[in-house]
């Protein structure tokens, strides 16, 4: 690159370069000079920052007035301010700077603000600068975990400032919301016009005057009483992806009669008409969705939170999938019990023929964790597990991820408990695992298997096989990530682009 009186002619040719190195180099360019010093530094500063402990927050605060503040912070993009849970005894130490830094973010798109509520209650400043952030796009402020004693009062407070937002949002996450009072949603659906993703946690779901017609990614969780579809349908009539967190526990084998009754309800709704057409995508629970009787195609269904049991209950994932008419299904299994199927697979879960709509699945994808009561999985502990399920299908498509029990979620671990011994003896076992011979195993038994794709915990990246058919045999080969991933995605867009959805 030329370069003039010490400096390089084109800087836009620069800043393409910076763009393309990671963090670490990023900050050796300090030794190159100045000006180049100057550009990575507003490369650094347009990446995601997250500021997690008071150390970080005040030395983030230190280092942007220590120069030229305003063109600094106007560098900023995307802030995350995720202070521990005991941050709550100094926050007044730092109110301040976090104000601070918001009030010079003038360019910002995206904040995540942890403990949003009581952030607010410190600092009453704080909805007045977040309001006027005119460029933001999505705004996270939930808190982690629920905050307890909150007064009625000041839960008002500071959920009553995200009506007041100046910016136009994409996605709004609101922290945990007590008040059974449907208002604050008429004003945010009239304030938000254009909010194509919704996340909220409330006791129980009222309907709604105002619908959100732009929202086409739902995210609800529940604390009591199950919603009724035609309500949910109603407020959100352009959703094509809805994930429902519920939280009371269900027993299938001995339903409550408020169990029985919202099934009833919910199967009256989908007979008058009140629910989707299709849905790209439905995520719960297992026990939740054959409660919530909702009748539609769904592209993509996953079942969040099941035990290795869930084959017990064999007839209603025939009824739960006959009704959906998923072509893939992302199973997400907790295998503390013995890794075996204790009952025989029906292969109506799977291809069903009968009945007025008939479906086949196509992808299957199932992320198993494991803890020391299940035992430690080998090669032929992998191949068993799934060669009953899969010789009973037409899968195309076949993903399996095995995770110990402490493993990574968003990049944070996920904290046990259990013997640190244990986990290494785990992920010891899982790298002698024979990978082919499980992808050998599992063509075998199902002949229509086109693609595989393994991921263990023990190992840093995921690996992919395309089986091909010639002269009539199942020919394996493994690709590199780069074209297991392109592979993946045209086949997903191959499948989600029928025109049944």
């Amino acid at each position: 690159m030329q370069q003039d009186g010490g400096g390089f002619r084109n800087w836009d040719v620069c800043r393409l370069i910076l763009a393309c190195l990671p963090e670490k180099d990023l900050v050796q360019m300090s030794c190159v000079s100045k000006s180049i010093t100057e550009h990575a530094l507003r490369e650094r500063l347009t990446r995601t920052i997250r500021l997690g402990t008071f150390e970080r927050l005040l030395s983030f605060h230190r280092f942007v007035f220590s120069g030229d503040s305003a063109s600094r912070l106007a560098c900023v993009r995307a802030l995350i301010l995720a202070l521990p849970p005991h941050f709550m005894t100094s926050l007044e130490d730092c109110a301040d700077e976090v104000a601070q830094l918001l009030v010079g973010c003038k360019r910002l798109r995206y904040l995540e603000l942890h403990w949003y509520d009581l952030l607010t209650l410190e600092d009453p400043r704080l909805p007045s600068i977040v309001a006027s952030l005119t460029e933001l796009r999505a705004f996270d402020a939930s808190e982690r975990p629920r905050p307890t004693g909150i007064s009625p009062e000041s839960e008002a407070a500071y959920i009553n400032t995200f009506t007041t937002l100046q910016s136009t949002l994409d996605s709004l996450r609101l922290p945990w919301i007590y008040a059974e009072d449907v208002t604050f949603f008429h004003d945010l659906a009239i304030s938000q016009p254009c909010l194509k993703e919704l996340w909220f946690s409330i006791p129980k779901f009222l309907p709604l005057n105002t619908p959100f017609r732009s929202v086409s990614r739902l995210h609800l969780t529940l604390l009591r009483e199950y919603p009724r579809i035609r309500d949910i349908y109603r407020a959100f009539p352009s959703a094509r992806d809805i994930r429902i967190g519920w939280i009371p526990s269900i027993n299938l084998f001995r339903l409550t009669e408020a169990d029985t009754a919202a099934r009833h309800l919910a199967e009256e709704d989908c007979r008058d008409g009140n629910v989707w057409r299709s849905l790209d995508l439905l995520s719960s629970s297992f026990q939740y969705l054959c409660i919530f009787a909702l009748t539609c195609p769904v592209r993509r269904l996953v079942l969040r939170d099941l035990e290795f049991g869930l084959w017990f209950w064999s007839d209603q994932a025939v009824e739960l999938l006959s009704r959906l008419r998923p072509r893939q299904l992302d199973v997400v299994v907790d295998c503390g019990t013995p890794m075996d199927f204790p009952v025989p697979i029906d292969p109506r879960m799977f291809v069903n023929d009968s009945g007025a709509s008939p479906y086949r699945l196509a992808h299957l994808c199932a992320r198993m964790w494991f803890h020391p009561e299940g035992g430690v999985p080998d090669t032929d502990n992998v191949t068993d597990m799934f060669r009953k399920v899969l010789s009973v299908s037409q899968v195309e498509l076949f993903r399996l991820d095995l995770y110990d029990s402490v493993t990574f979620i968003n990049g944070l671990p996920l904290q046990t408990q259990e013997p640190a011994d244990y986990h290494r003896k785990l992920a010891e076992c899982m790298v002698h695992i024979n990978l082919f011979a499980v992808v050998r195993a599992l063509v075998d038994c199902c002949p229509s298997l086109r693609i595989v794709v393994m991921n263990l915990s023990a190992e840093p990246d995921e690996r992919y096989w395309r089986v091909e058919m010639l002269d009539g045999q199942a020919v394996i080969k493994e690709v590199g990530r780069y074209t297991g991933r392109q592979m993946v995605a045209e086949e997903e867009e191959r499948l989600f682009s029928l025109k049944e959805y």
